[in-house]
């Protein structure tokens, strides 16, 4: 080969591209970005809508009818997904795979924009943002204070603390959890107002009348300009206690007769605690392009500085930093590379016996991992869980080529002693350049597909792919360029002479010998020996449905939340009470670093929704080499004691966060969703069905998303009534909100700060339903009626969330599995509902992992199908010949089985990381096939063999190498099949799986396929024409 002889020939000229070449590859290794996963644009766009106050049935008809009709109509839409709970609504528009998810987020925004005249007035500004999992906290930490008060407290995290860490680079904002807002109320006496003929408009105009600071012109004086503006907003809250609503001759009547002024807080709606201490939680979000790494490293630093200067009594914590858990997985993956690495050489040296040869291979794997990193920063890649998982199952395959070529130099200069380096280098590559070439085409055809096929799965292995493709490609050139030049340098270029062989290379000879020999016999007896991989193929089919199935595994992080969920309509106190109890039953645990409670609310992306009868405790483990039991056993552990105490008509789940950036399809492992029009019909449809998955024994944690319990006072206005009394229904609705919620009249400013100032009814005078039909309406004719004079105050029930896709009304049952795969337990579930009639008008339709589970199979599905077509044409090309591609892709199967028997073996489920070792097994039965047959062919051609001889003799000649780059290639998965160090979770059936299915894979390319061979060539007596 030309390249050969250029760099055999030109060494000083090949070695400056070289160092040159890795130059920039270090360069680009010290400026790649470190992140846990790598940069992923879901196509998918939310809209969050906040109506203080509204009722999930409310917003239902009001916002998301008139939203969803409009989103409907934009261009390549996949499907809606809406919420509406009390206060709030959320909707997620998901486009196809591909979409540009800024035109996307630009077609939402033109669709809001239309439809924006049709909502509620007095809805918050719609917050409409593109799904970015990078928006996720990079820090989430607490401030306690054992000497401020919680408003005082959030007070000075808003105002001081969170501009401290904005000003941080990279910061992109924060979200403040906990404690109390401020805010200024004007609580109303009803009697009072009642007593002076005064309305709540009227009290609500005079204070906006009185907080005034306006513009009011330029005037001119000679040669100056002077600007005039009135100062009239509140200094205090005396001067807001002062201020006179009304005035008869010389009696004034004052605010503060009517009301009391007092400088509290905002409705106490989420509590949250850290390690049993009332706190308030500030998250940090980082810029879109910044990295997630460096920010949270730079906000640690900057709150270093700043703890000096802490006012006396403030502590802070950490709940979450990702900075910790990015570095400790990447250490995991690095440290895995690193061992694979040496492995890998201690092998090359065994069979090679040399250690010059063995310093070209050692020279050879990071000069191309170096060049490789140099790609990975053009491409804008990040060292990620990924992109180092595809490192290390490349440091198998990188050397793949130069084992082979290196393996041939080696053959050839011990058959020809006498022939110098040089020569021999360049004849030995050019020999088996051709095989070299098609087997690395071949393999990069196998991953082209995930360029080509849309799809989650697509986009959570494109970094991890193109790595392993640009890692295989550099190999090639370096087998083909570099290794025979540095073969050359350190063999020197004198013939070789008579050696003696090594201890190991004995030993090799004799297992060819003993190899030949079992071949021969196998050879002979192919009629037997092809039916024992077909019944091997059949065992497997029967055992893959025994095996368990998932999405993604699940990562030994040691995050656990314990989730309550009580019945509808409980009180906030009620659930800290019960948060509170699991808190104690917990207690303090060594193996605990950090527990987080979060009373009334639940996080979901970068919001927390308020929702009183809901809370959850966060959990974080100490570090995994400092714990003796998984995250799985901890959970197993726990179960019992928070099952020990009462929640009374509700739930407390003990379960394994999620992984955070990976798009999640739900909020379970399974959710059922049940369709249809009548939402009372879909609750009683949704509670049977939790009723049979808690019969079942492999579920956990079931519940339905909706409840049809939540008591309300529902107003039923008496419209003859009301007319003949002046008052219309929009009267008695603002003034009934207005007195129950409370109106912001306008603003106090402090500082640089503004506080709501808010009219409202103390809560406390609010408590029963008698309070509610005795509130005061004022009437067109003067003086006051109650609002019992108009309306009737029944109690009713009413939903607590409404959940619609495609703009159909569902409820979702969700649910864990418990001790099998999601797999197993879905197939549990799919079989016993099958039996359940389901009434006309309604369907059933499965979400959660078990949807994700289902979009990846048909991904998978279209990967492996067209990975199968372009290895069949590249090796068409290669042979020009239809019969050996099918023999060698025909074989495939087979190897599978082996993946099949592992998976089984290790009790590990099957998921979306195996069809990489499905790949990696299938590159691997087509490098050998092809290295194989392509020296079958060429013996039959010249030395006219039979095809029993040619490939008896080939198979005997190719088996040093397949048996190289087989264990070469094992020894990359056996540090992650392992799963020793952290981070290693998330490729370990993957590894496991390939380890089955390569040791399958020797066995297959050793007998199988030269069976098969000399099957469809027995009837050629002087080789194959054709080829």
């Amino acid at each position: 080969m030309k390249i050969t002889d250029y760099a055999v020939q030109r060494r000083l000229s090949t070695s400056a591209i070289v160092t040159a070449l890795i130059v920039l590859g270090l360069y680009g290794l010290w400026r790649l970005p470190a992140d846990f996963l790598p940069d992923i644009t879901y196509p998918m766009v939310k809209v969050h809508i906040w109506w203080r106050g509204a009722t999930p049935e409310d917003i239902d008809k009001n916002i998301a009818d008139p939203i969803e009709r409009q989103m409907a109509t934009v261009d390549d839409l996949d499907y809606l997904e809406s919420s509406s709970i009390e206060g709030m609504y959320t909707l997620l528009v998901n486009f196809k795979y591909g979409v540009d998810v800024n035109a996307a987020y630009q077609d939402v925004l033109a669709a809001m924009a239309r439809v924006a005249r049709q909502l509620p007035s007095d809805i918050d500004p719609p917050v409409v943002i593109k799904a970015d999992p990078s928006q996720l906290p990079v820090l989430q930490l607490t401030v306690a204070s054992d000497k401020w008060d919680l408003v005082k407290l959030r007070t000075w995290v808003e105002e001081w603390l969170q501009d401290q860490l904005v000003a941080v680079p990279g910061v992109a904002g924060t979200e403040i959890v906990g404690g109390l807002k401020r805010e200024i109320r004007v609580h109303l006496d009803p009697e009072a107002l009642e007593k002076h003929g005064l309305t709540l408009q009227a009290v609500l105009k005079r204070l906006r009348e009185e907080n005034v600071e306006q513009f009011g012109g330029r005037v001119t004086i000679g040669p100056k300009e002077i600007i005039s503006r009135t100062v009239g907003e509140y200094k205090s809250l005396d001067d807001i206690r002062n201020i006179l609503l009304t005035r008869s001759g010389e009696a004034k009547l004052y605010l503060r007769d009517v009301a009391e002024v007092v400088d509290a807080s905002e409705e106490v709606r989420v509590i949250t605690r850290l390690n049993g201490n009332p706190c308030v939680k500030l998250s940090v979000l980082k810029q879109a392009t910044a990295n997630t790494v460096e920010v949270a490293k730079a906000v640690t630093r900057r709150i270093r500085e700043i703890e000096p200067v802490l006012p006396e009594g403030i502590s802070l914590g950490i709940v979450e930093n990702q900075a910790d858990y990015v570095e400790s997985a990447l250490n995991g993956v690095r440290n895995s590379a690193v061992e694979a690495a040496v492995l890998l050489i201690f092998i090359i040296y065994l069979f090679l016996g040399s250690w010059r040869q063995v310093l070209v291979m050692v020279l050879a794997l990071p000069i191309t991992l170096v060049i490789n990193f140099g790609l990975m920063k053009i491409a804008g890649f990040s060292l990620n869980i990924f992109s180092l998982g595809g490192l290390v199952i490349a440091i198998g395959v990188l050397l793949s080529n130069s084992i082979v070529v290196i393996e041939n130099i080696t053959r050839h200069r011990r058959e020809q002693p006498d022939r110098s380096t040089d020569s021999v280098a360049v004849s030995a590559t050019s020999e088996v350049g051709p095989a070299v070439v098609a087997a690395t085409l071949s393999f990069l055809a196998l991953f082209i597909p995930f360029l080509l096929v849309p799809g989650l799965v697509s986009l959570l292995f494109r970094e991890l792919i193109l790595v392993i493709a640009g890692i295989v490609v550099i190999s090639l050139v370096v087998a083909i360029s570099v290794t025979p030049m540095l073969t050359v340098t350190f063999l020197g270029r004198r013939p070789l002479g008579q050696r003696k062989p090594t201890l190991f290379e004995r030993f090799f000879d004799r297992v060819t010998r003993v190899y030949g020999w079992v071949l021969k016999i196998v050879l002979k007896g192919r009629w037997v020996a092809v039916p024992i991989f077909v019944l091997a193929l059949v065992a497997a089919v029967y055992l893959i449905d025994r095996l368990g199935s998932e999405f993604l595994p699940q990562m030994d992080d040691g995050r656990i939340m314990v989730k309550v969920k009580l019945p509808t309509g409980a009180s906030l106190a009620e659930t800290d009470r019960i948060l509170r109890q699991i808190e104690q039953a917990i207690g303090k645990d060594e193996l605990i670093e950090s527990l987080f409670t979060l009373v009334g609310g639940k996080v979901w992306g970068l919001y927390t929704y308020e929702i009183a009868n809901e809370g959850e405790v966060d959990i974080q483990l100490v570090p995994r080499s400092k714990r003796n039991i998984s995250t799985k056993q901890y959970i197993e552990r726990l179960r019992p004691i928070v099952a020990k105490v009462p929640v009374p008509g509700g739930n407390a789940m003990v379960m394994q966060m999620k992984l955070k950036g990976i798009r999640k399809i739900g909020e379970a492992d399974i959710e059922v969703k049940i369709k249809g029009p009548d939402i009372a019909t879909l609750y009683e449809l949704a509670r049977q069905t939790a009723a049979t998955m808690n019969e079942l024994a492999h579920f956990t944690n079931v519940y339905v998303s909706m409840d049809m319990t939540k008591p309300e006072y529902q107003v039923k206005i008496d419209r003859v009534r009301a007319a003949e009394l002046g008052v219309s229904v929009n009267d008695i609705a603002s003034t009934v909100k207005s007195l129950i919620t409370g109106a912001v009249a306008t603003r106090y400013r402090e500082g640089d700060e503004y506080y709501n100032i808010r009219v409202i009814i103390p809560e406390s005078k609010i408590t029963s339903k008698q309070d509610v039909e005795n509130l005061p309406l004022n009437c067109a004719q003067g003086g006051y009626i109650r609002l019992k004079d108009v309306a009737n105050v029944v109690s009713a029930l009413g939903p607590v969330e409404i959940v619609r896709e495609d703009q159909v009304k569902e409820v979702i049952v969700r649910g864990d599995a418990a001790g099998v795969s999601v797999g197993e337990a879905l197939t549990e579930l799919r079989e016993t509902m099958a039996k359940k009639e389901i009434p006309v008008g309604y369907e059933l339709s499965y979400g959660g992992q078990a949807q994700m589970m289902a979009d990846m199979m048909q991904t998978v599905l279209l990967v492996l199908v067209f990975a199968a077509f372009f290895s069949f044409i590249i090796l068409a090309v290669q042979f020009n010949s239809l019969k050996l591609p099918v023999l060698i892709l025909g074989s495939v199967p087979f190897c599978l089985a082996g993946l099949v028997f592992a998976m089984f073996a290790t009790g590990l489920p099957l998921g979306a990381t195996v069809v990489i070792g499905v790949l990696v097994i299938v590159a691997a039965v087509v490098n050998d096939g092809v290295l194989l047959l392509t020296f079958a062919i060429e013996l039959q051609a010249e030395k006219q063999l039979s095809p029993f001889d040619a490939v008896l003799n080939a198979a005997k000649l190719r088996l040093r190498p397949i048996v190289m780059t087989t264990i070469s290639t094992l020894v990359g998965f056996f540090p992650l099949a392992l799963a020793i160090e952290e981070g290693g979770d998330m490729l370990q059936p993957m590894a496991a799986g390939a380890i089955g299915g390569l040791a399958m894979e020797s066995l297959v390319s050793l007998f199988f396929i030269p069976c098969i061979y000399v099957i469809l060539t027995k009837s050629r007596k002087t080789g194959l024409k054709e080829g």
